[in-house]
């Protein structure tokens, strides 16, 4: 990532904080960069390692912007895997950073994983769905915002496996398609989080990214956890990185948690980074990215701990760089899939009954 975009980003993270400027700023600065649809999709040009290594940047300065990108990075994923001409129309303004994107795939890969169902409901009429249901959380929620989610033929809870589950995308602003008041967090909240309620919102033929949802989502998923890995270890080395100046006088008694949390960090990226490389050829193994998750995301919880404690009463004032991470690290164990989520499909991943 270019040295200035770094400092961008680095220097604005207090006003994302605090509300006064909204993370999607970073996006054209990405595009600008060509740096949005590196490896999209399924690392096809082999540039999958500059995104996840942006991401993990980014979000060692500022998560709410490492989420944003991923956010915005992961529907573009989704629109250039697929070969559905509204996908190919609006993929380009995504790259550019001229549009955010919104994935709201946390009961698709539910249902992927067995762990859930689809939560929007598809009644087939002329030329395309008419689709129903309510998102419960999703993020880049602004009114030129291009959503990707998922949703069934059947009714959910009634087992009806001649159901058909597609993906489809549709533009914010669509007739019966309405978007909440922002939630209140704890932190990222310049991520303009919400629920979306879909009535009857017409998605065309041509705006269906498949009808087959499973296989398509397996496609995805290695891409979609190794970036949310990104952000995990970014909070971590940003935390690391803090609070290594501070490890003096009394603080030196943290030295041996600062060394064991740097080392981990060290050990998540040369982890991270070997699985990047398997992407391409589709030969991720789903017990190591689930692993890797799960170790990265306690990584950032332990690493922001031990800044928070050598910061002193700096790092209790809300608006530190300190506090900030603190708040950050603890919305990555409920971040979908959540850390309970992540727990259940590793166990079932290790019995054999669950691939990447």
């Amino acid at each position: 990532m270019p040295s200035e975009l770094a400092s961008t980003v680095a220097e604005n993270a207090k006003a994302v904080d605090t509300g006064d400027t909204d993370a999607r700023y970073a996006l054209p600065l990405l595009g600008e960069a060509g740096l949005l649809d590196a490896g999209a999709p399924e690392d096809r040009d082999g540039r999958l390692i500059d995104m996840v290594r942006t991401v993990r940047e980014l979000s060692r300065y500022d998560l709410s912007v490492g989420f944003t990108v991923w956010a915005t990075r992961m529907t573009l994923e989704y629109l250039r895997a697929s070969e559905s001409p509204r996908a190919a129309e609006l993929a380009p303004a995504l790259a550019a950073g001229e549009r955010p994107g919104v994935t709201g795939m946390a009961s698709a890969f539910k249902d992927f994983a067995g762990c859930g169902e689809v939560d929007l409901t598809a009644e087939r009429v002329d030329g395309g769905y008419r689709v129903s249901g309510k998102l419960n959380w999703a993020s880049n929620l602004y009114d030129d915002a291009v959503v990707v989610s998922a949703a069934t033929t059947g009714t959910p809870g009634d087992g009806d496996a001649t159901a058909t589950k597609i993906l489809f995308v549709v533009e914010a602003g669509a007739e019966g398609m309405t978007f909440g008041r922002p939630f209140g967090l704890l932190g990222l909240n310049a991520t303009a989080s919400a629920w979306v309620s879909l009535d009857g919102v017409f998605v065309a033929d041509d705006a269906v990214l498949t009808t087959d949802l499973h296989p398509f989502l397996a496609r995805v998923r290695p891409t979609f956890a190794l970036l949310q890995i990104s952000e995990c270890i970014g909070v971590a080395e940003g935390a690391v990185a803090a609070a290594a100046p501070r490890l003096t006088g009394l603080n030196a008694t943290f030295r041996e948690d600062w060394d064991r949390v740097r080392g981990t960090v060290a050990d998540l990226v040369e982890r991270q980074e070997e699985i990047v490389g398997r992407v391409a050829a589709g030969t991720v193994d789903a017990v190591a990215l689930l692993e890797l998750r799960l170790d990265a995301a306690e990584a950032a919880v332990a690493a922001a701990g031990v800044e928070v404690r050598v910061a002193g009463g700096a790092g209790y004032a809300r608006t530190s760089p300190a506090s900030r991470r603190f708040r950050e690290a603890a919305f990555i164990p409920v971040q979908s899939p959540s850390e309970s989520q992540l727990r259940w499909e590793l166990a079932r991943a290790r019995a054999g009954a669950l691939s990447a």
